[in-house]
């Protein structure tokens, strides 16, 4: 076992493939970083909120190279496990604004703000 750490390296986890999707982001590389942020999402491993989370940080990446309607899909499935999270209704008004679609973003910034206000 040893040996075979050695030579092939230890396996990474989810928090390993996050963290690397994040530096990628930091860098602007978000090709890779989605690569990463896909390794988080289908680690059987990782459940809940660490899934939207990874999902949330997948879809500002494809925001950046401006697919806004893929980008939405992410936000939306991430959304679906975690209904509460305002940033990631931000990230989805963010989106759906650059597409125009500014009653919709409304909608998402009016639900983010009530849940801030929850807090």
């Amino acid at each position: 076992m040893i040996l075979y750490m050695r030579l092939f390296g230890k396996k990474k986890s989810g928090k390993d493939w996050f963290d690397e999707g994040n530096n990628f982001f930091g860098q602007e590389n978000y090709f890779e970083a989605i690569k990463c942020f896909d390794k988080v999402i289908l680690n059987k491993k990782i459940h809940g909120k660490n899934i939207a989370i990874a999902l949330n940080s997948k879809g500002k990446c494809i925001a950046k190279l401006e697919d806004y309607e893929t980008a939405i899909k992410c936000f939306d499935l991430a959304i679906q496990i975690n209904p509460n999270s305002a940033v990631t209704l931000i990230e989805k008004a963010n989106a759906l604004e650059n597409l125009g679609q500014n009653d919709e973003a409304n909608e998402c910034l009016a639900k983010a703000k009530k849940l801030e206000s929850k807090k």
